[in-house]
């Protein structure tokens, strides 16, 4: 139902004779879940930022899925002072909420990015949470005093992931968030940096004697399943002490009430009741630093890992209205895996559970015999259950042998399924993918130094990324000259 706010808002820029159309959707703030709901990706939508520039605020209006310079846009207002809006700027300059501007706004200067006239349409606000508005891209030029500029740097998008060296990467691992990690290597519209992160590792009890050789096997895994230094930067977390930093100034706006009821905090406390330190509870705080300070806009983690993810974005939107920063909001790059059962039929794949998973490493026969323990019932005769042991059976199943599904669905509901024929399917199936990765493994371990190699060559390239995001921050918190340059 569009309110009279919007149908106003539509009438003006009818007078102003830009072409639109309404497309009303559930409400939603983020505009990447608009553009999904809408089959369309931020590359169809224009936001419009609110900033300060000098002593005035001004719109501008960009496409959404590039990255804005702020030395050019600085060089094309003519100003050395830019910051966004805070919220009550914001709302008092547009009388919209936060994330809902729309593309015209009277009283505001209006500068156009030349990178919404690559489209002939665009999505873009308009002021309510539950209508988008399809602007004609060219009719956006009548709005009153309209300026076309080049603000934006056209790069790649950036991606970031990491995993803890916990112990080697299990088939859950895989499907989560490696196969993630490598599909999106392989696009070119990214820019990937892919982290063991060790510095999280150590927030719960690990084995210090062994941690520093726990870190070379994940790089080794990284390797093994396909990650190119050629295309990503491959690193360890420690190396770039850029991350820290940036994660103590993200506790400036961080309060102890919002990280200790996240229920990944709550879970962990009952887990180690004598460990609950304020690295644990900083936990989501370093994450949030090691996603921003590359400005990274998805993260290939599983469904589990949203609370944390929305910590980055309360972050990222706390110090883009505070200090005028320009982070992302990062989302979830979700994979077809992204949870996969644990074999002991209750829960998740977990190295922390005995049973629970299958290694990278294991043998066929060792896969045979785990897939051979999982827990069935009778096989039917019945529909196959939506839950507990067998339906995680055929989760498996979906997953690795897809083809087979509906013949083993078939036996199920007839009461013919012999569930050693299925389990023996489907343990040939896992084998089958990972036993690539087994023997590149064993090529690239034979290759002395490369993994430690690989580590220092991205640790320079991460950190010089690192480091003009840092000192962009030091310059909008005024901390440049104290904390250094």
């Amino acid at each position: 139902m569009i309110d009279e706010q919007v149908q106003k808002y539509s009438e003006e820029l009818k007078k102003l004779g830009i072409e639109h159309r309404v497309m009303e959707h559930p409400d939603m703030v983020e505009a990447e879940k608009v553009q999904a709901y809408l089959n369309d990706d931020l590359s169809g939508s224009c936001p419009t930022l609110i900033f300060k520039a000098g002593d005035n605020f001004v719109a501008l209006v960009k496409r959404g899925d590039v990255r804005l310079d702020n030395g050019k846009m600085k060089k094309a207002l003519g100003v050395t002072n830019l910051r966004m809006a805070n919220k009550e700027e914001f709302e008092n300059l547009t009388g919209v909420p936060v994330g809902a501007a729309r593309v015209f706004n009277s009283g505001l200067k209006t500068y156009l990015d030349k990178s919404i006239f690559e489209k002939e349409y665009l999505n873009g606000g308009t002021g309510s949470f539950e209508v988008t508005f399809k602007y004609k891209t060219a009719d956006l030029k009548k709005i009153p005093g309209a300026a076309v500029v080049e603000v934006t740097d056209g790069g790649k998008a950036r991606i970031f992931a990491g995993m803890r060296p916990t112990g080697r990467l299990h088939l859950g691992n895989y499907l989560g968030s490696a196969k993630g990690m490598l599909a999106l290597q392989n696009m070119p519209e990214y820019e990937t940096i892919f982290m063991v992160v060790d510095l999280h590792g150590i927030t719960t009890p690990y084995d210090r004697a062994g941690y520093r050789e726990n870190i070379r096997q994940v790089m080794l895994d990284y390797l093994a399943i396909g990650l190119d230094p050629e295309k990503s930067i491959l690193t360890v977390q420690s190396r770039v002490p850029e991350h820290i930093e940036l994660a103590y100034l993200f506790s400036t706006v961080t309060t102890i009430a919002k990280m200790s009821h996240l229920p990944t905090f709550k879970e962990k406390v009952k887990q180690y009741p004598e460990h609950v330190t304020m690295a644990l509870l900083n936990y989501p705080v370093l994450m949030a630093a090691d996603i921003l300070v590359y400005k990274a806009e998805k993260v290939p983690v599983g469904i589990d890992q949203e609370p944390h993810l929305e910590v980055a974005r309360e972050i990222a939107r706390r110090m883009n209205q505070e200090y005028g920063t320009d982070f992302p909001a990062p989302t979830r790059f979700a994979t077809k895996g992204e949870y996969v059962p644990s074999l002991s039929g209750e829960g998740k794949m977990s190295k922390s559970v005995e049973g629970s998973y299958i290694n990278l490493t294991d043998d066929l026969k060792t896969v045979t015999v785990k897939i051979a323990r999982m827990p069935t019932d009778m096989g039917g005769p019945g529909e196959v259950p939506k839950e507990g042991p067998v339906a995680n059976i055929f989760k498996f199943m979906e997953l690795f042998k897809p083809d087979k599904l509906e013949y083993y669905a078939g036996l199920y509901v007839q009461g013919k399924l012999r569930y050693a024929e299925m389990k023996d399917d489907l343990a040939r199936a896992i084998f089958d993918e990972i036993r690539p990765i087994q023997e590149r493994r064993t090529e690239i371990e034979a290759r002395s130094g490369y993994a430690e190699k690989v580590i220092e060559e991205g640790a320079v390239k991460a950190r010089d990324i690192a480091q003009i995001t840092l000192k962009e921050v030091r310059e909008k918190m005024g901390l440049n000259g104290i904390l250094g340059t």
